[in-house]
């Protein structure tokens, strides 16, 4: 679709709606638009659609291409990746008369917020995020900067690790730790053991989540570890059980070896979560259902079904590859059906740019074990200290930090880093 802008102040707005309908690259600028927003109106095949401010343009904008395109989007008009933030300030029909969002949409915010309602949280407490950006290959989906191949010093990483934590200003009684990644789990037995000892020598906690997210980097000893030392929830993520189209992503899964750390990790009692990917290429509805088989025998206590967003500095980005739109929305209706008819219910959602079919990201929980920390950094409503290369904080007083964003720089600024943090921690507690 080409568009004719005349205030380039506008072009985010127009983008932002654009993208519900198209691929990015399917979008250009230029004077020979075959959509022509000016001021105050939007001109199209001869007919004038007039707007009086940006959100009458979106609105506008949105209904034209929805009769463009036959399609109407689930979520309307709304492109936030946070939706269910509005429902702090506005009612459900407020909302759906706003931004043209389906009553399923609606209803799903609206048990979200039970479910999360159900939980106590505190604007005050403090949560930990530790990274570890280490993985045995990178999936094509990936743009996070993670660390490739078994050739790199982890151990030194996780000294690294140690001294922020051993010198970060944090109070004791923490509400969540989570370690992420990357792989945790790739390191060796050894570092992850110094790793555990160092957090539970500095902290105490409510709910501790390790990163487990790929059966090759797991066994036996690692998943009692983890039990011994405290951790008492892991995410396994297979991202799909489909065996080719796993490997074709550039990632080795074996079944045999998921199912018996799946079964361990039962026994050691820990809460078992997995990851899924809905619009990876090649799966369709169809072959998609075949992990609903499979998740229906082993009823893990939390799922998460993600959309493929598609993001700078993955492969699919690169090579312009993404799913089927279509199927993505039928797998989205089945997993509506899988998780009613399993008894799981939604705890939170978020969106991301370029996602496909304008769909979200919903995590499932059965039985009230909805896990704290994925609400606090979905819905802001924590502070929350970022340990590692990359790692973000944010505080509720709006003050944020990143560490560096490369290993070789996170090494060498590792002071500047803990006394940044620091500073803010003494500021918001002052």
């Amino acid at each position: 679709m080409k568009i004719y802008l005349s205030d380039e102040n506008k072009r985010k707005i127009v983008y932002d709606i654009l993208n519900i309908f198209y691929d990015d690259r399917q979008i250009s600028f230029d004077h020979e638009g075959e959509i022509k927003i000016l001021d105050d109106k939007i001109i199209f095949q001869g007919q004038t659609y007039h707007y009086k401010d940006n959100y009458e343009l979106k609105a506008t904008l949105y209904k034209l291409l929805v009769e463009i395109n036959d399609y109407t989007s689930p979520w309307g008009m709304l492109t936030g990746s946070k939706p269910s933030k509005l429902l702090q300030k506005q009612s459900p029909s407020q909302i759906k008369e706003k931004y043209f969002v389906s009553d399923e949409k609606i209803n799903l915010l609206v048990d979200i917020k039970n479910e999360q309602e159900k939980l106590d949280f505190d604007k005050n407490n403090f949560n930990l995020y530790i990274n570890i950006p280490f993985c045995p290959t990178r999936c094509d989906y990936c743009s996070y900067p993670t660390i490739i191949g078994p050739h790199h010093d982890k151990s030194e990483y996780i000294s690294y690790l140690i001294k922020e934590i051993n010198n970060i200003n944090l109070p004791k009684n923490l509400d969540t730790i989570y370690i992420g990644g990357g792989t945790p789990s790739y390191v060796s037995h050894k570092d992850l053991e110094k790793l555990l000892d160092a957090i539970n020598n500095k902290f105490s906690y409510r709910e501790f989540t390790f990163e487990a997210g790929r059966e090759d980097t797991l066994d036996k000893e690692k998943l009692e570890i983890l039990k011994t030392k405290g951790v008492d929830r892991i995410s396994l993520n297979p991202q799909t059980f489909n065996q080719k189209i796993i490997k074709s992503v550039g990632r080795n899964q074996d079944m045999d070896h998921f199912l018996k750390i799946y079964e361990k990790a039962g026994e050691l009692g820990f809460i078992i979560n997995m990851d899924f990917i809905v619009g990876l290429v090649g799966e369709n509805a169809e072959s998609f259902a075949k992990n609903f088989e499979i998740l229906a025998k082993l009823q893990p206590d939390n799922i998460t079904f993600h959309a493929l967003a598609t993001k700078s500095g993955s492969k699919y980005r690169e090579e312009n590859k993404k799913g089927s739109i279509g199927d993505a929305l039928t797998i989205s209706q089945a997993i509506k059906e899988f998780t009613q008819k399993n008894s799981y219910k939604a705890y939170y959602l978020y969106r991301q740019k370029n996602i496909i079919s304008n769909l979200e990201n919903i995590g499932y929980q059965k039985a009230n074990t909805a896990q704290r920390y994925n609400i606090i950094i979905n819905e802001e409503i924590e502070n929350v200290i970022g340990l590692g290369m990359n790692a973000n904080s944010k505080l509720m007083n709006g003050k944020k930090y990143r560490n560096d964003r490369n290993i070789r720089d996170y090494y060498n600024n590792i002071d500047k880093n803990i006394n940044a943090k620091n500073k803010l921690i003494n500021e918001y507690n002052n």
